[in-house]
């Protein structure tokens, strides 16, 4: 019984390159993986182009570690994957719920 409790906790990713691809629409995402915990939008300041990333968080090993999931999409299709912890940049982010 101890060893099925254990075996239950997260060790790995859901984001995977098994589950998610480049391409995919934010639409595709939502459905696979439900709503993030939040959205931004952040304009590129070279090309004025407007970004737009999904965050999923992760618990892992007993609730001891986590992951921030940062889906970023151009133009409505996922563009790339980041993994690890947030962090503050010099561009501009309006956040959403």
């Amino acid at each position: 019984m101890i060893l099925a409790f254990l075996t239950s906790f997260k060790t790995s990713s859901k984001f995977t390159s098994e589950s998610v691809s480049i391409g995919m629409t934010k639409d595709q995402v939502i459905s696979k993986f439900g709503k993030p915990y939040k959205s931004a939008f952040t304009e590129n300041k070279e090309t004025k182009e407007m970004e737009e990333s999904l965050f999923y968080k992760e618990n892992f090993n007993l609730g001891n570690s986590s992951i921030t999931n940062i889906l970023h999409f151009k133009g409505g299709k996922l563009v790339a994957l980041e993994q690890g912890k947030e962090s503050e940049n010099n561009s501009t982010t309006i956040v959403t719920h």
